[in-house]
């Protein structure tokens, strides 16, 4: 499940203007999340001293994130819904605390999140995917599918999308439904590793051990990510030991 990311923050604050105390900027104090997250976290305790500005408020949650200090970061987050009376912020804000309490392992916290966050903006394709992903924790695999069939009615043409719909399909015991959806996903990212090793899956479960292992011996060549090209190793000496 991924944390925070970096473009939601545009739907939420422009840059904070700069403080006369300290010449500290919203920009400035998330980059320094990356190089130093103590060291941002303390800056922006010390803006917020000085500020009732949000930005400074939101820095702090993304520096207690990246301290894996995630119910700090999530009660942070909801003080700040609690103030804002604008929904476009609000809408950002709770997906980032759904994506907060998953990284705090409480999907069922994330879904009252993303249950609030969806009904702000109703037509966010990214907002149903981190819902299903809320739902696949649960392995509430229906409510997983029924939210990225959504997301991919907004959005046809995101390939990620479209693998998560076929994992959750064939999750679902939806084979010829998830053979259609990761088809599509290869279509438009060809040569993906982590599409291959989804479309070996399902290639065996529907018995096409040829196809899987196809698959399988694609994705650990191509992977760039080791977790991506260990699976499809460990996956194809499974087969050959079938």
């Amino acid at each position: 499940m991924p944390a925070v990311k970096q473009a939601a923050l545009g739907l939420l604050l422009a840059a904070a203007a700069i403080l006369p105390a300290r010449a500290m900027t919203y920009g400035e104090c998330t980059a320094l999340i990356d190089k130093a997250p103590g060291d941002a976290y303390s800056a922006a305790v010390a803006w917020i001293k000085t500020t009732d500005d949000p930005a400074a408020q939101h820095c702090a949650a993304l520096a207690e994130v990246a301290l894996k200090r995630y119910g700090a970061a999530g009660d942070r987050l909801n003080r700040m819904i609690d103030q804002t009376e604008n929904p476009y912020e609000a809408a950002a804000l709770l997906g980032q605390l759904g994506n907060v309490r998953m990284l705090d392992g409480k999907p069922d916290l994330a879904i009252k999140a993303f249950d609030l966050a969806v009904k702000n903006t109703p037509n966010d394709p990214q907002l149903l995917a981190d819902r299903a992903r809320a739902y696949a924790a649960q392995k509430n695999w229906p409510m997983a599918v029924r939210d990225l069939d959504g997301a991919v009615q907004i959005d046809d043409e995101d390939p990620e999308l479209h693998l998560l719909y076929a994992t959750a399909l064939r999750e679902a015991g939806k084979l010829p439904e998830a053979l259609g959806a990761i088809e599509k996903a290869a279509s438009l990212a060809p040569g993906d590793a982590a599409i291959l090793l989804e479309r070996g899956r399902i290639h065996l479960l529907r018995d096409e051990r040829d196809k899987a292992a196809a698959d399988w011996k694609q994705a650990a060549a191509k992977a760039t990510d080791p977790a991506i090209r260990d699976a499809a190793n460990a996956s194809l000496k499974a087969l050959t030991k079938k």
